[in-house]
């Protein structure tokens, strides 16, 4: 049997529950799409004709051989220790309209850097080069957790724009001053001679019902009657 027809066989259904008890399909789950993103992928990348190709190389082939796989994989998102899921950023608005952030992630190739910046960018409606990221420092963010368990997005992401929240924030009576098309830089320099605090902490905790495991609990709430346990 073809990997991708066992594969595709054994993907879950909509409405089929996980072990942990979440209900695929459902509002808290959302849309179930991985059977239709993995039949899509396989069409775009035109996985049959290049199986068929590559095992037409094989077979000419004894000693070079060439293959393609793709495989769906599931991963339980967030820490399981509920503590973890939490984290902040530092931001700071300067006078020339450009925004310094600093945050508890680490940037190792994912791209949590980029995506901070643009959450940043999108919420002062400037220009993405006009954000930074400084290095990641005990001094700026304390006490910070693990760059893992595909949260670092999620948790300094959201630390950054409650930070930039609440620096907008203080700058709505700026802007009540100001012609509605004025600058970022504009806006700032106007806050500063006003004695504007244009730097803020922001913080991001993960809600109670999104994350954490209870040891002491024997199956979670609503739990499938007809499922394992």
């Amino acid at each position: 049997i073809p990997g991708n027809t066992m594969r595709k066989q054994n993907m879950y259904s909509q409405g089929q529950s996980t072990p942990f008890g979440m209900i695929l399909g459902e509002e808290f789950s959302g849309k179930w799409n991985v059977p239709t993103m993995f039949d899509k992928l396989c069409d775009e990348m035109d996985y049959n004709s290049r199986t068929c190709a590559i095992a037409e190389f094989n077979a000419k082939h004894k000693y070079k051989k060439r293959g393609i796989s793709i495989l769906p994989t599931k991963f339980g998102i967030a820490f399981t220790a509920k503590y973890m899921n939490q984290g902040g950023a530092l931001v700071h608005l300067y006078t020339d309209g450009t925004v310094l952030i600093s945050h508890g992630g680490t940037e190792m190739g994912q791209g949590l850097h980029t995506k901070v910046c643009q959450i940043a960018a999108q919420a002062f409606q400037i220009p993405l080069e006009d954000v930074y990221v400084n290095d990641t420092s005990s001094d700026k963010v304390a006490n910070t957790i693990p760059s893992a368990a595909s949260m670092s997005t999620d948790m300094y992401g959201m630390a950054a724009l409650d930070a930039c929240n609440q620096i907008l924030k203080r700058l709505e009576p700026i802007r009540k001053k100001l012609p509605d098309d004025a600058s970022m830089r504009n806006i700032a320099e106007t806050a500063f001679f006003d004695r504007v605090d244009l730097s803020a902490h922001g913080f991001f905790a993960l809600d109670d019902s999104r994350c954490g495991y209870d040891w002491d609990v024997e199956k979670p709430h609503n739990f499938p009657e007809n499922s394992p346990q």
